[in-house]
């Protein structure tokens, strides 16, 4: 998960707003952690329902997302 945090804009974006959010941030561990559990529901909708992977729709978790979130 680490590589993909580092190398991935969307995922590096979650990560991000997990461990700083004002209520109830993660530490990096469990951030990780739960990034792991979207990677698995994100592969399943991929592999098994035939969706495709979408950014912008992976980062509806994060309130008030914006397209600069994705360029930072």
């Amino acid at each position: 998960m680490m590589p993909l945090v580092a190398k991935n804009r969307a995922f590096k974006a979650l990560h991000q707003y997990y461990t700083k959010r004002p209520d109830n941030p993660l530490k990096k561990m469990q951030s990780l952690i739960a990034l792991c559990g979207k990677l698995v529901r994100i592969l399943f909708g991929v592999l098994k329902k035939g969706h495709r992977f979408s950014e912008v729709k992976m980062l509806q978790d994060i309130p008030r997302f914006t397209e600069v979130s994705l360029a930072a």
